[in-house]
């Protein structure tokens, strides 16, 4: 029976392309090259903030800091008070990564 589920488990594996066993490496795709937005690799944009990506749009007058008004429809705008981490009355780059980390 052990045998049995053994074969049934491998031969799942090999019908679902999974990868090759532990220490093995996958010979170099022949695959044509990647182009535009699949070229420039995985990027994490939750992680997007300072002058560029979320922080950008929220900063409505491009003063590079975001006030009160400016966060007021974004997710973090209830938060404000909070994530002004030096009570200067807006939010830098760092102070607004910060909050999103949360």
């Amino acid at each position: 029976m052990k045998h049995l589920a053994t074969a049934s488990l491998l031969a799942l594996c090999l019908l679902a392309g999974t990868a090759p066993a532990a220490g093995q490496s996958n010979p170099p795709s022949a695959a044509k090259p990647m182009t535009g937005h699949a070229q420039q690799g995985h990027m994490d944009h939750g992680k997007m903030d300072g002058k560029t990506g979320e922080f950008a749009v929220l900063d409505a007058n491009k003063d590079g800091k975001l006030s009160k008004a400016e966060l007021a429809k974004h997710k973090l705008g209830p938060h404000f008070g909070m994530l002004d981490v030096n009570k200067n009355g807006t939010l830098s780059p760092d102070e607004f990564a910060e909050g999103k980390a949360m």
